[in-house]
């Protein structure tokens, strides 16, 4: 068990040393720079904010590059979620409270709807086996929400299985 503890800090410190090794023209999204965001906030964002500028292979890049550091957080997050047997957060308008609450699941939301935009950004490119891929993965966190700047919650996880089941047809 120690040996396999060693060799998991190894390659996670290896895998950390090459985010470093980036040349002067690329970027990386796996962590930011801004003290305002979160990591994986700016994550999600930046992969959002490539797909809908019609960058559908930059944001899948993005997705893949980082999705490592945190799928682990969001697959723990919603297992103590429903461990707890704490209901699935709410979609749509909500209040300020509700709001804060929801906005605590950062790591569930943001990988959700990391995998939701690389679902639909494989999809556009007519990558579908990727696509399905990814909305099978973006299923499985349905506790996950992002946040609309119009002001309401909505599930990627409900909207992957749409569109997931449409690609089977």
């Amino acid at each position: 068990m120690k040996n396999i503890k060693i060799l998991m800090l190894l390659i996670i410190s290896l895998t950390s040393t090459n985010i470093y090794a980036l040349s002067d023209d690329e970027q990386s999204y796996c962590f930011s720079a801004d003290p305002e965001l979160g990591d994986s906030a700016y994550w999600a964002s930046a992969a959002i904010n490539f797909y809908n500028s019609g960058q559908h292979k930059k944001a899948i890049k993005i997705v893949d590059d980082c999705f490592e550091y945190y799928a682990e957080d969001a697959l723990y997050q919603q297992s103590q979620l429903k461990k707890a047997k704490i209901p699935p957060p709410p979609i749509g308008r909500v209040n300020f409270r509700e709001k804060e609450k929801v906005f605590a699941n950062y790591a569930v939301n943001d990988v959700s709807m990391a995998l939701w935009t690389k679902a639909v950004a494989a999809e556009k490119i007519g990558e579908i086996d990727m696509a399905m891929s990814a909305y099978s993965k973006c299923i499985y966190l349905d506790y996950g929400r992002a946040w609309d700047p119009n002001g309401w919650f909505w599930n990627p996880s409900a909207d992957c299985v749409k569109r997931g089941k449409r690609l089977i047809k």
